[in-house]
């Protein structure tokens, strides 16, 4: 409950009683509150009664989040003053915007930087709820979350953030930025080691898929593809990027808890990939100079995440229930690979995508590495094992080799240039080479590999929490290798 009083310029008739300065609260108003002014806690206050506005006073007897939800009569302006209460100001909230687009939404590009930029400089000071908190998901996985300089987010965003987004969905509709936000608080999750909480997420990005008709064959009909193709090749990249973090959310899952949310579409539904929209827009086959200097436009946007999904989803699925037909070959997840690492990228080499890429060749051929310890290997070999040995030390070393120049580098990794779907590779191929190094891989420098996959996670972590997880399982691994105690990677 809260106590409120309109100002007296717009009564209809004089006030019957004094001034109303005269009596007094025991706290500010909330509005001076969440702009930070002083207040002389009249009924109304001075504040309120020169800006000719409600003012209202929180209920002492109200408590924990019941109050705040009371007063969130206007969800726009209390998303902007969560944003500016995290941020300070416009310069921070536009670093912070900038700083986002030049790092993480270069390999996770979910959001158009053209159309959003033009939204709040537009409208800034009238900023939508969803606009707000977007920009806030965006300050969250930019900043380290326990800087506690000036530029820094500390231990309260995060928390901020999904009460903000909590009000803004019992208040407004679903829509395509809440979706971008909620997202980005996924992601955040997932990279800093919050598992429970990533899956709750992205449980609501998928409710918010049904209720946009997203599982109904029609949305995605070849007439609506023709006739809205800006609009679907975005609801195509937010898809696929719930697929991607489903797919990395179930790897990093040792202990297999975690159902993957993705693969119940209905037999009709086939959602397409973001590439298929980009015919009528006149990008398609354009790959000269840099992949993804069109970024800035939903035209010329480019998720190569979406195939390495794609792959990785069906990859899992089929390891998960055997008895769906395997439709995936190595040969086209190394073609997309070594596609991926051949193009010129305006920042990072979209290790990414690479990262999910080597991630599903990982798991695709870890079958055949098992099947090397059948003692009728060595009598009849059989060729897939072989190949399949063959794929996965090719990964291996070129996920050594970027962790060896990782180290080599003075500076910290930025969030352009490593990414959490790159640590899990890491880990994994560390994990491999504990477990199939000297006999099934036959490397004797498995060790020492082993030791500079796992010192590239340790000073990952400094930049993604995960990474320091995923280092930990690595050393577990080689403590357990001199008991004998086995694990699948």
């Amino acid at each position: 409950m809260s106590v409120s009083s309109s100002s007296p310029v717009a009564a209809s008739s004089p006030p019957i009683v004094s001034s109303p300065t005269t009596r007094k609260h025991q706290q500010n108003c909330t509005e001076c509150k969440r702009l930070k002014r002083a207040c002389n806690k009249g009924l109304p206050c001075d504040k309120c009664l020169k800006a000719d506005r409600t003012c209202e006073y929180r209920d002492p007897s109200d408590d924990g989040i019941l109050g705040p939800i009371s007063a969130a009569k206007d969800i726009h302006s209390l998303t902007f003053g969560t944003l500016l209460d995290v941020l300070v100001n416009k310069p921070r909230v536009k670093e912070a915007v900038s700083m986002y687009f030049n790092g993480v939404n270069s390999w996770f590009t979910i959001v158009e930087r053209a159309t959003f930029d033009r939204d709040l400089e537009a409208n800034w000071g009238s900023l939508r709820a969803e606009t707000s908190v977007l920009a806030l998901c965006m300050a969250l996985v930019t900043y380290p979350p326990n800087q506690r300089t000036s530029k820094g987010m500390g231990d309260t965003a995060y928390p901020s953030t999904k009460a903000i987004m909590t009000l803004i969905r019992s208040k407004n509709p679903p829509s395509l930025q809440l979706l971008q936000a909620e997202l980005l608080v996924a992601l955040y999750e997932f990279s800093h080691s919050m598992p429970h909480q990533a899956c709750l997420s992205l449980g609501t990005c998928l409710q918010m898929t049904k209720t946009f008709g997203w599982h109904k064959p029609d949305f995605w009909s070849p007439e609506r593809q023709i006739s809205k193709p800006a609009e679907l090749k975005l609801c195509s990249i937010l898809w696929w990027a719930i697929v991607y973090l489903d797919c990395l959310l179930n790897i990093a899952d040792q202990d297999q808890t975690y159902t993957m949310y993705t693969p119940g579409l209905p037999w009709n539904v086939i959602i397409p990939l973001p590439e298929n929209f980009d015919t009528p827009f006149g990008h398609d086959g354009d790959v000269q100079g840099f992949r993804d200097r069109h970024n800035d436009h939903i035209e010329g946007m480019v998720f190569p995440e979406a195939t390495a999904a794609c792959y990785l989803r069906d990859v899992l699925q089929h390891l998960s229930n055997p008895g769906i037909p395997n439709a995936i070959d190595s040969k086209l997840i190394i073609g997309h690979a070594k596609d991926l690492w051949s193009a010129k990228w305006q920042a990072g080499d979209r290790s990414a995508a690479v990262g999910a890429d080597f991630l599903a060749l990982m798991k695709l051929n870890y079958p055949g590495l098992m099947g090397m310890h059948d003692p009728m290997e060595f009598l009849m070999p059989n060729p897939s094992h072989t190949q399949a040995v063959s794929n996965t030390r090719t990964v291996i070393e070129v996920i050594h080799g970027k962790a060896g120049k990782l180290l080599q580098a003075d500076n910290h990794p930025n969030k352009s240039s490593v990414d959490p779907c790159w640590a899990l590779a890491m880990c994994q191929a560390a994990l491999l080479l504990v477990w199939h190094g000297d006999d099934v891989f036959g490397d004797s420098s498995w060790r020492q590999k082993v030791t500079t996959l796992k010192m590239a996670l340790d000073k990952v972590s400094r930049t993604w929490k995960v990474a320091e997880h995923f280092s930990t399982r690595v050393q577990i691994a080689v403590d357990h290798r001199h008991t004998g105690h086995n694990a699948k990677p």
